[in-house]
């Protein structure tokens, strides 16, 4: 056993001191949307833009880092732990928060896009559903980068589509607090590039 630390606590011990890198943020990120066939028409890639900008968080991420599960056998009174063969589940679930602002004094468009999108599933007012096809948009790239902008990692969320929609529950005199809206999107699969 080793009777001190092997450097002394100092700036110039360490990688990171020595060669200036720098801390990943999670605040620096960019999302590329697309919509389903169905709603290009209707919203161009100005306004897919701008629906990045209204991005406030993400989260459900780790849930790309799917591996198998384990189980336990009793052997003699004691567990033994050994790998389950399947995957027990190979699709992601994740949330989106985006901040609701009014384009133009009456605009609703981001609530306005994603209560469409949510609808072609199945229309509540006209009891319309749509084939998987219809509802899903091709690709959601979610990008991480460094602070001057480099991307390190790249997620693309393939067949995706809105799951639920929430933030729009209550009302508050009493608030001044911006409104939110929380989509939750479903992806088929993904593929994830890591710089």
């Amino acid at each position: 056993m080793a009777n001190q630390i092997s450097r002394a606590p100092h700036l110039t011990n360490t990688h990171v001191g020595r060669e200036r890198w720098d801390p990943m943020h999670s605040s620096i990120f960019g999302v590329i949307f697309t919509v389903p066939f169905v709603l290009r028409g209707e919203y161009n890639t100005e306004e897919l833009r701008i629906l990045s900008e209204q991005i406030y968080s993400i989260d459900g991420l780790d849930n790309i880092n799917k591996t198998v599960g384990l189980y336990t056998v009793k052997y003699l009174g004691t567990d033994v732990a050994f790998f389950d063969p399947k995957v027990n589940n190979t699709t992601i679930d994740f949330n989106v928060i985006f901040n609701l602002n009014i384009r133009n004094g009456n605009d609703a468009f981001v609530y306005k896009l994603f209560k469409e999108w949510f609808s072609l599933m199945y229309d509540l007012s006209t009891g319309v559903r749509a084939i998987k096809d219809m509802v899903c948009a091709e690709n959601m790239t979610i990008l991480e980068a460094n602070r001057d902008g480099t991307v390190w990692r790249q997620i693309v969320m393939h067949n995706v589509f809105v799951t639920a929609i929430s933030g729009m529950n209550s009302l508050d005199y009493t608030s001044s607090d911006p409104r939110q809206l929380t989509i939750a999107f479903h992806a088929d699969y993904w593929e994830e590039t890591i710089a």
